[in-house]
């Protein structure tokens, strides 16, 4: 495992317990202290994130507003009240939004999405060096595994598809990279079969609780790939 496939598993899961990941680090003092550095990085926002509220604070606010208000003027009161719950109301709304709406309404779009942002990361001529037995050891986590090689496997690790983790694969294609994402089924996230741009081409299938994307340029046969992921993969219940 290079440096950068190091460091992107650790970012994408800071508690990575791969076999690959551990003897890196087991290999590597550097490496186990920048691991070391994420983790803790990682337990200080669960922990800064992580602050209760009180049972009895919606009733708080809204009292000392009813307290503020009759204080200023008797007659305003109910106004006031009407106003705070409104607000409470309104902001309830907003937290509940941002906590379980996903950025993307799309998978399709998602997915274009991530392969732009690590345009460049990855080269077509690269060495295929990943062995089926890795890339089988990180699909167990989705109950799947390859019965041979799909392809020229340039790298294999684990993301984050839209806040969820997703094993990324990426094969060696005809003039670029071909990705290939396994993603967990998500409700709230729309299903799309297919989907393009003005350079890139995409498919996705699903088997049992997995949406298996495949991303490609104009010259990719993707069907082809979806065939060869198909008739090469096997799934457990």
């Amino acid at each position: 495992m290079d440096d950068l496939q190091f460091r992107r598993s650790i970012y994408a899961d800071p508690k990575n317990q791969d076999a690959e990941v551990i003897a890196a680090k087991n290999a590597d003092p550097a490496r186990a202290q920048f691991a070391k550095e994420i983790e803790q990085l990682d337990d200080q926002i669960a922990s800064a994130l992580n602050v209760p509220v009180p049972d009895d604070l919606c009733n708080k606010l809204i009292l000392r507003q009813a307290m503020a208000s009759h204080q200023q003027q008797k007659r305003k009161s109910r106004v006031h009240l009407a106003l705070a719950a409104s607000v409470a109301f309104a902001v309830g709304l907003t937290v509940n939004f941002l906590q379980f709406s996903s950025a993307y309404a799309d998978i399709g779009d998602y997915a274009l999405a991530h392969v732009y942002h690590e345009e460049g990361v990855f080269n077509n001529n690269a060495t295929a060096n990943v062995t089926l037995a890795s890339v089988n050891n990180k699909m167990s986590t989705f109950n799947g595994s390859f019965v041979q090689n799909v392809g020229k496997l340039i790298a294999a690790d684990y993301c984050r598809f839209d806040g969820v983790k997703s094993l990324h694969l990426v094969y060696q294609g005809k003039n670029s990279p071909v990705n290939v994402f396994i993603v967990p089924e998500r409700g709230e996230v729309a299903f799309s079969q297919t989907f393009s741009d003005s350079k890139l081409n995409g498919q996705s299938l699903t088997f049992g609780e997995n949406h298996v994307i495949i991303v490609g340029d104009k010259s990719e046969v993707l069907s082809q790939w979806q065939k060869n992921l198909s008739d090469n993969t096997q799934w457990s219940i």
